[in-house]
């Protein structure tokens, strides 16, 4: 229920399917970025999303995922294909194409099937289970449980109404005591989240907790801070509505088989993930903290419809196995390491905010605040999203691809300028934290 991030590479998508301006003129851009120690007071003012909006000519747009589907769906010229009240049950190889059979007893047959259901995913399951059949060996037993979950989060939505002035346009990230805390505003409306460390399962269990113990959840955070004047029993008992959940992460290794190919969540799913050192090489982890799961998954989809267009050689080609397999392994091969590499940097983010341990206290709060770590910081995130996919097929309609962002000759291309980051900001933490040691033992 937190706003979906639409970060400058997704909003360029966006503006090539046509519904950009719509979005742009139904939210109000960040005004303000706070980080805040655990009591709610300000650690520091934050300019990331100014920065972006400098560099992109196009602000970070906040926007909930439930309207953001509804515009997606609304654009679609010809909703006659859409099946939104349809449940797959299983699926069927033939020599030329590949069946999807339905609850409902009826079939769709196509070329290939994309799976893009999310964490729990049936197609994924589907695809093992053809491999195992079909092609031994092609998909690693590790995916199996690649996918796991060790928190839970609640999240929720709040009319602002009678609650302490929390701006109209601010994001606010809370630190410490083992969880993260995160909260957004638009005019009259405050949406927020708290992420915890909880049993490990693996693979994830479904989770469907009673009424009573969601409340036992509000109840056990209602005096944390969310900001100075504001705790969230306050958020908590004004709710308008709100879930308990938990939260998956990991991603997978192999992400096709035969006709069947996976495109975000049910690939790579976004999530927190604590540790107990945070220089760790934890590269199948990923946090919601930063708001980027949906883009890249967005941009996995825009790469994989990129080479399928180029496949398609006339409107009655029908691409044979070999050309699929051959297709599928260079989605997986441009996308792979581009999100291990924000999964990677978001787990850490998450484990910093939450203080899993001295060291992240010790970075967050004296060394990543730093002015010049703040602008090194901001700069690759620059750098990445310049990386960031289009549809190279579509033209785009209002965006300026003109501004510094879009052009600027990276030195340090998308993925590795994520992981300069991660290096520098281990090597100079460990040194200082080495030195504090000698000095004072």
């Amino acid at each position: 229920m937190l706003p979906q991030v639409l970060f400058p590479g997704v909003a360029r998508v966006f503006d090539q399917f046509g519904i950009l301006k719509s979005i742009q003129e139904s939210v109000r851009p960040i005004q303000k970025e706070t980080l805040r120690w655990p009591d709610g007071s300000v650690l520091a003012r934050l300019r990331r999303s100014k920065a972006l909006s400098e560099a992109f000519d196009l602000p970070p747009i906040f926007f909930e995922r439930q309207e953001c589907v509804a515009v997606l769906y609304n654009s679609l010229q010809d909703k006659s294909k859409v099946r939104i009240d349809a449940r797959v049950v299983r699926l069927q190889h033939t020599e030329t194409s590949v069946k999807v059979f339905l609850a409902d007893g009826t079939y769709e047959e196509g070329d290939i099937v994309v799976g893009a259901d999310g964490v729990h995913s049936l197609t994924r399951q589907l695809m093992w289970n053809y491999a195992a059949k079909e092609e031994p060996g092609a998909v690693p037993e590790s995916d199996k449980t690649a996918i796991f979950s060790q928190y839970k989060g609640v999240f929720g939505v709040t009319n602002q109404g009678d609650l302490p002035d929390i701006g109209d346009a601010d994001t606010n990230v809370v630190l410490g005591d083992g969880s993260t805390k995160l909260l957004f505003t638009q005019p009259g409306i405050a949406y927020w989240g708290i992420t915890w460390k909880d049993e490990y399962s693996c693979p994830p269990k479904p989770y469907k907790p009673s009424l009573d113990e969601q409340e036992q959840v509000g109840e056990r955070f209602k005096d944390v801070k969310m900001a100075e004047n504001l705790t969230f029993g306050d958020l908590w008992k004004n709710k308008s509505r709100s879930a308990v959940l938990n939260i998956e992460e990991g991603i997978l290794d192999t992400w096709h088989a035969g006709r069947i190919v996976l495109v975000g969540d049910s690939a790579h799913k976004v999530s927190t993930a604590p540790s107990s050192t945070p220089i760790a090489n934890t590269s199948i982890k990923m946090t919601a903290d930063l708001g980027i799961g949906a883009n890249i998954a967005i941009e996995s989809a825009v790469t994989l419809c990129n080479l399928l267009q180029k496949s398609i050689h006339s409107p009655t080609h029908h691409p044979t196995a070999a050309e699929l397999a051959a297709l599928f392994s260079a989605y997986q091969a441009k996308r792979h390491k581009r999100a291990k590499a924000f999964v990677d940097l978001c787990g850490r983010v998450t484990r910093m905010r939450s203080y899993a341990g001295f060291w992240s206290y010790f970075f967050l709060t004296r060394i990543a605040t730093l002015p010049w770590m703040v602008a090194y910081q901001t700069d690759r995130f620059v750098d990445a999203w310049s990386e960031a996919p289009k549809l190279e097929y579509v033209g785009t309609r209002t965006i300026n691809e003109d501004a510094e962002g879009w052009t600027r000759n990276n030195k340090v291309k998308s993925g590795n300028a994520l992981m300069v980051y991660m290096v520098v900001t281990a090597v100079v933490g460990v040194g200082m934290w080495y030195a504090a040691r000698l000095r004072y033992g």
